[in-house]
């Protein structure tokens, strides 16, 4: 038996092939194959399916699909995917199985960035697991007992909609006030437009302001000492704390973790987020939780490969 993980994103689709003894086969990305419709897709995740099964001469394998955006989960079936052409109510799993003749499970990919941190990162050594997938948006999962926790309608760990600030900041979801909203990408580009106009900061001087802007620039500069930079770090973790502070009173984790290519700067926004977390008064669940921060790139496709090797 081996077991197949696609994370599909916008760009890249990320592709893991593990053992019966998780161990890692084949780890490899390819451009999404989105220009020619949904049609054409799944024909050639399918493709990738029936090529690895080969490759390995196994007539059976296990496959899981992990796409960002609204997923039932128990029909497969895609809801919304604002970054995949803007697509709704896709039965991937049903269109999957069709044309592969491979069984297929459909997930949510924060979900399974979570679980592939449960697997790989804590190696199932806690009972109770929140992460923060910190990125574009904000994402989350939630482990409880040692499984993945959906909620009734599959949209459980929709973290980074919490709502942390009353009539704050417009999300992208159409809310107000979302943690998302203050820790998205496009918080950080937004703060950084607002506060270089009358400053010397190295981002006005380099021309940033004219919209060539990213997170990896934010850290870059703020290594070199740039106030602005420092001060929306600052600002980004307190409000992170929030976030965390909350899922920590309501779901009591052992550990809350911090995957995403924001989580990079976590040298910045990580004592801003603890002394957030120290105003909190109920002490326990704050005291009691650790933060580890996650590093692997690739932690939502062995999240699906694993995850399709745990419910085969």
């Amino acid at each position: 038996m081996i077991s197949v993980g696609l994370d599909v994103g916008g760009t890249n689709t990320k592709i893991a092939v593990l053992n019966d003894k998780y161990k890692i086969l084949k780890n490899i990305k390819i451009p999404t194959p989105l220009s020619n419709g949904y049609d054409f897709f799944i024909k050639e995740l399918a493709k990738i399916a029936i090529s690895i099964s080969r490759e390995y001469q196994k007539k059976k394998i296990s496959v899981c699909i992990g796409i960002a955006g609204d997923v039932d989960s128990d029909r497969g079936i895609l809801r919304y995917a604002p970054n995949l052409c803007g697509w709704k109510n896709k039965n991937i799993k049903k269109d999957f199985e069709r044309v592969s003749g491979f069984k297929c499970l459909v997930e949510n990919d924060a979900n399974m960035a979570s679980w592939g941190i449960y697997v790989f990162e804590v190696k199932r050594k806690v009972k109770n697991m929140a992460v923060f997938t910190l990125g574009t948006g904000v994402g989350g999962g939630i482990i409880t007992n040692g499984n993945l926790y959906r909620g009734s309608t599959s949209t459980a760990g929709e973290i980074g909609h919490m709502i942390i600030k009353e009539g704050g900041e417009k999300c992208n979801c159409g809310n107000y006030g979302c943690l998302e909203a203050y820790c998205g990408t496009y918080a950080l580009i937004r703060e950084v437009q607002r506060r270089i106009k009358n400053t010397d900061s190295y981002l006005k001087k380099y021309g940033f302001e004219k919209g060539n802007i990213t997170p990896k620039i934010i850290f870059d500069l703020a290594e070199k000492g740039d106030r602005i930079c420092l001060d929306i770090w600052k600002d980004y973790g307190y409000r992170l704390g929030s976030g965390i502070g909350n899922i920590a009173v309501l779901l009591n984790p052992e550990i809350t973790v911090l995957a995403g290519g924001v989580s990079r700067a976590h040298k910045f926004f990580m004592p801003f987020v603890k002394k957030r977390l120290s105003e909190y008064g109920i002490k326990t669940p704050i005291n009691k939780m650790k933060i580890l921060i996650s590093n692997n790139e690739d932690i939502g496709v062995l999240g699906c490969a694993s995850f399709a090797l745990d419910n085969k």
